[in-house]
């Protein structure tokens, strides 16, 4: 992680921890889901920085520019380079750590 990320990590870590026990609790009941749904986008933001971007790896081994562009190509069937299984291999990686970083919650469910 670069100095950059660790600072902005570290930023969104005081923002968070703030938000969570000392606004959060001062909110009114009708508040709670979006307060509870802004401290769940604090926390996704905080793993995005400290993790590398999972679609980097997706992209190189069907070489493709972006994943709009992967999905374009898969909806159409276009050739790649990879097997069926090396297929869903990579994107079973790729799906896997993207749930690490945006519901590591029901990843851990899964593999239970």
């Amino acid at each position: 992680m670069t100095g950059r990320a660790s600072k902005a990590q570290t930023l969104i870590d005081v923002a968070t921890d703030t938000f969570v026990h000392e606004i959060m609790p001062a909110l009114p009941a009708e508040k709670r889901y979006t307060s509870a749904m802004t401290a769940n986008a604090l926390s996704i933001a905080r793993r995005r920085l400290s993790c590398a971007d999972p679609a980097e790896s997706l992209l190189k081994a069907f070489g493709a520019e972006n994943l709009s562009s992967l999905a374009t190509r898969f909806r159409c069937g276009d050739e790649h380079n990879l097997s069926g299984k090396e297929a869903a291999a990579k994107l079973l990686t790729y799906l896997e750590a993207e749930l690490a970083i945006t519901n590591p919650r029901f990843l851990e469910q899964r593999k239970d």
